[in-house]
């Protein structure tokens, strides 16, 4: 009796693990990631179920608060933008965002970005790129409108974790040239 309800258990788990539904579960293929091990939130990678392929930079779950106080609590809702559907796009969309670590004190940019939760989607919203500088580092901040007045929900890249970024991109087109 035990060995035929460890089969039928056994039979089961198999059946149920080939019947997950593959639309929940779609694979981020990463190509380049920066920040500690314990917290990557800033990645450079594509989707393996879209055609065409399009090309995203995550950086990670967005903060709510103020210009000064910001406070990470939403795990799921990510900030994406697209960079392109060919690596030499997703280079130069990168390329360009680096180029707002040099905007003069106190300018803003806009950018089209995608803030969806886990995986990215169609629905386009626009951000405000922020430079900020402190002592010894640059560091961009993105931030999205609310509905509430004063509060902002906010994300901010360090210069040095940007150009890991776009160094691993460039690498990834040097080792697959034909991508």
């Amino acid at each position: 009796m035990k060995n035929l309800l460890a089969s039928f258990a056994l039979a089961c788990l198999c059946v149920f693990s080939f019947a997950q539904n593959p639309s929940i579960i779609r694979p981020r293929i990463e190509i380049a990631e920066s920040g500690s091990e314990e917290d990557v939130g800033l990645m450079v990678f594509y989707m393996d179920d879209e055609s065409p392929r399009t090309y995203y930079l995550s950086l990670g779950p967005l903060g709510i608060g103020t210009e000064i106080v910001q406070v990470g609590f939403d795990p799921i809702f990510e900030l994406f933008i697209p960079l392109g559907n060919t690596l030499d796009e997703a280079i130069a969309k990168m390329e360009e965002i680096k180029g707002f670590y040099q905007l003069p004190k106190k300018e803003t940019a806009e950018i089209e970005v995608c803030f969806a939760a886990l995986y990215p989607n169609d629905t386009r919203v626009t951000a405000t790129v922020t430079p900020r500088r402190l002592l010894i580092s640059r560091m961009l901040e993105f931030s999205i409108p609310t509905d509430t007045e004063g509060i902002v929900r906010a994300t901010h890249i360090d210069k040095s974790d940007f150009s890991i970024l776009l160094g691993g991109l460039k690498l990834h087109k040097r080792l697959h040239p034909s991508e």
